[in-house]
Parts: structure tokens; C-alpha cells; sequence
């Protein structure tokens, strides 16, 4: 049997020792740890393995590709007393940056490459750093400090944590992906809830009683929106609907939708008599002292009393209404005043007209008239007066769901771009 020289061994067991350690990295991290749990377990596997008394991982912000913004991870020390304090100087992220290489420095300060960098100061005497870079580019680096032994950093150290370097990025790559698809997640059940809580503020039941009939419409573009409909029994005989589109999309459009229904609704409890007009200088106060500028509402909020079949209306910047006879003529409901939330004590003028036994009031959104086919075309008022005109006798249910199917077929594959909402009453 042949016999193996102590440098041979010396060499297997340093071989068996590196494959051991990197075995003890690849089986100790996987991609559902979190980037901070990956990069601490490689940087005490290697700070053992190595013999260096500090560690740094650098990462660079996933949406940031300047290197500038590369923060300090983490830092490690095997040393019981704690980490002593280091700054990498920009000069070293700066030469990972271009090289993308390897590094080893046990005299930094006389390393022609880091001219004047004084890493001494900063109690640095060597330096082996490994890029961790995936097909995306570099994403940060992994360094190791202060060697322990009194020839520093050496050529299997370097390879070492070259090996180790590209076991990391990727793993802190899918690990990050992870995070992110995990987040996605948390974010979809959120805006789930969301929807579901948005969806329980509109009126529950539309209103049919037997001179009256009210049905409601809402699809926003988006899991929430910004348009939003009310409707509300005062006594037997009167009812106040309304119809408001915010300003904006998602999240922030829905909350002040909500803000919106919820101070009407707060005004009519307190004083179910309250004039139109008074109604809606209210809200227009308390949006323009609770929101930002370019936050606005147009609103369509009104009052119809059967008996009279009087309706008093104000219409605040919003899409005008439509009237559609039995016989299928239209007018359109002109009068309007400014948006809410924009000047302070806006005065707002009520306007009223009569609506005759089968008449239909027709309120919607921009939404409607907005809605583009895949070839941009946009549906507009034109097709909607047709479309309302040739469905006069309808009852609000059936016209409400065979327009919405019409809108369905118009845009066909394109992507539905604002939110929907619509708000028939017709009078019996």
C-alpha cells in the first residue's frame, strides 16, 4: 500500500475540512430564510472556517443599482467581546463594482490600487472580499477582515470564499424573490379584505317599493376603487341617493369614498330635512380641511320624494345625469356646480325637476362613457343615449346587467381602466 506524505495529508484533510464546511452552508440555508438569517449563518460558517475576526455582508437595495446605496447588511465577530467598529471605504465597493473579482489584501494601506484609503484608521490590517453576483448583476459583496493568521489571507481562503461567494448570491437571490412573492401574498389578502370591507359599505338591498324602484350598480378597475353609490330611506315617501367618483385609483380613492359616504351619512342622520345644498357645502368643507389638494370628489347626491315625484338635486362637478321617458327621449340633467373638496364654502345652488311615471333616472361615473375598446375606441355619451334610449321600458335590473354586458363586449380583451358605477330609480 502506498504511504501518503504529511503534505498530501496535510492537503486531503484541508480539502475534506473546506467540503465540510461548505456542506454545513449548503444544507444550513435555503431560500424560505430570510436574507438577514442566510447571510449570518455563511458569515459564521466562514469567519470559522476562514479564521478572521470580522465579516461583512454588503447588499445592494433591490430596486437600487447604484452602489452607492449598498448598506451594511450584517456584521458578525467570533471575538466574545462584540464587533469592532469598521467603515468599508467606497473605494473597495467601487473596485468589486468595475472588477467583479476576487480580492485579497493583507497591506491594504500599501496596495497600489487603494491609494490614500487608509483602511488602518478604520482598524482594518486585511481584507479578502468575494462579489456575489447573480445573472441580474452584482448584488452585493462578501468580506471577511483581519485574517488571524500572521501571513493573512491565503490563496485557499480566496478560493474558499469564491466557492461560497456563489452558493450566496443565489440563494439571497431566491430568498429575496421569496420575500417578495410572499409579500405579494400578504398584500393580495389584504386587498381582499379590503374589497370585501369596501363591497359591505354599499347599500346592501336595492329599494323597490310601489311607486319607485332604485338599483345599484359598482365594478371597480381595480380589487377596490374610488367610485362609490348610497342610497337611504328618510321617511315612506322620501329617499336620498347619490353617486361620487374620487379622484385617484385604489387604496387612498376607496378611503376617502368611505370618508365621503360616511359624512353624508352622518349629516342626514343628524338632520334628515337638511337642504341639498347645505348637504353638500358640508362635505365640501370637510374635504377641503381634511384632504390634499389634488384630492377631490365629483358627486350627483339627491332627493326624491314619491309623492310629489319632485326630485332636488345638486350636482358637484359630476358627470350630468340622464332622464329617459317610456317612449325612449332623453334630456340631460345640465345644471351643476363645483367639485367637492376644492375651495372653501363653495356656495352650492339645489336644482329640481319632476320625474313622470316611467321615467328613469340614469346616474354613472365616467366609467361608463370611458370604457375603450382593445382598438382605443372609446364607448362614449353617443352610445349610451342610444343604448338607454332602446332600453326605456326596462325595468333598472335588466337594464343595468344587459349594459353591462354591452360594456363587457365593447372592451372585449382590453383592461377595464376606470371604475364603474351606475345608479338607475325610475318612477312608477
Amino acid at each position: 500500500m502506498p504511504s501518503i506524505s504529511d503534505r498530501e495529508l496535510k492537503r486531503l484533510r484541508a480539502s475534506v475540512d473546506e467540503l465540510s464546511a461548505l456542506n454545513q452552508i449548503a444544507t444550513a440555508i435555503n431560500m424560505s430564510m430570510s436574507v438577514d438569517k442566510i447571510t449570518r449563518v455563511v458569515l459564521d460558517c466562514c469567519l470559522k472556517k476562514i479564521r478572521a475576526s470580522q465579516g461583512a455582508v454588503f447588499l445592494v437595495d433591490d430596486d437600487r443599482t447604484d452602489i452607492d446605496n449598498a448598506r451594511t447588511f450584517v456584521r458578525e465577530s467570533i471575538d466574545e467581546e462584540g464587533t469592532l467598529p469598521f467603515h468599508l471605504h467606497k473605494s473597495l465597493l467601487g473596485w468589486m463594482t468595475k472588477n467583479k473579482a476576487l480580492l485579497v489584501m493583507n497591506e491594504p494601506d500599501s496596495d497600489s490600487r487603494f491609494a490614500g484609503s487608509n483602511f488602518q484608521n478604520s482598524g482594518i490590517k486585511s481584507v479578502l472580499a468575494a462579489p456575489l453576483i447573480t445573472r441580474s448583476g452584482l448584488i452585493g459583496l462578501l468580506v471577511l477582515f483581519n485574517s488571524e493568521m500572521s501571513d493573512g489571507f491565503n490563496e485557499n481562503d480566496k478560493r474558499f470564499l469564491g466557492i461560497v461567494g456563489t452558493q450566496t448570491a443565489r440563494v439571497i437571490e431566491n430568498a429575496r424573490l421569496f420575500e417578495k412573492e410572499q409579500q405579494l401574498q400578504a398584500l393580495e389578502e389584504e386587498m381582499k379584505v379590503a374589497s370585501t370591507i369596501q363591497r359591505g359599505l354599499l347599500p346592501r338591498k336595492n329599494i323597490s317599493e310601489n311607486d319607485y324602484e332604485l338599483v345599484g350598480f359598482n365594478e371597480p378597475a381595480k380589487a377596490i376603487g374610488g367610485d362609490y353609490y348610497d342610497m337611504l330611506r328618510l321617511s315612506n315617501e322620501r329617499v336620498f341617493i347619490a353617486v361620487g367618483d374620487v379622484s385617484g385609483k385604489g387604496v387612498p380613492a376607496a378611503l376617502l369614498a368611505a370618508k365621503a359616504q360616511a359624512v353624508v351619512r352622518s349629516l342626514l342622520q343628524t338632520g334628515s330635512q337638511m337642504p341639498m345644498d347645505q348637504l353638500v357645502s358640508c362635505l365640501n368643507n370637510s374635504f377641503w380641511e381634511s384632504t390634499q389638494p389634488e384630492q377631490f370628489v365629483t358627486a350627483f347626491m339627491a332627493i326624491y320624494d314619491s309623492t310629489t315625484r319632485k326630485l332636488q338635486y345638486v350636482s358637484a362637478g359630476h358627470t350630468p345625469p340622464y332622464v329617459v321617458s317610456s317612449n325612449g327621449v332623453i334630456r340631460t340633467l345640465t345644471e351643476g356646480n363645483l367639485i367637492v373638496g376644492v375651495v372653501p364654502d363653495t356656495p352650492y345652488i339645489t336644482s329640481e325637476t319632476v320625474l313622470e311615471a316611467g321615467e328613469t333616472l340614469a346616474v354613472y361615473t365616467d366609467g361608463v362613457t370611458e370604457c375603450f375598446s382593445p382598438e382605443s375606441e372609446e364607448y362614449g355619451e353617443s352610445r349610451l343615449e342610444a343604448f338607454l334610449s332602446g332600453h326605456a321600458t326596462d325595468t333598472p335590473e335588466i337594464l343595468i346587467d344587459t349594459l353591462v354586458s354591452e360594456l363587457a363586449d365593447f372592451r372585449s380583451e382590453a383592461t377595464q381602466s376606470d371604475d364603474i358605477t351606475l345608479l338607475l330609480l325610475k318612477a312608477k
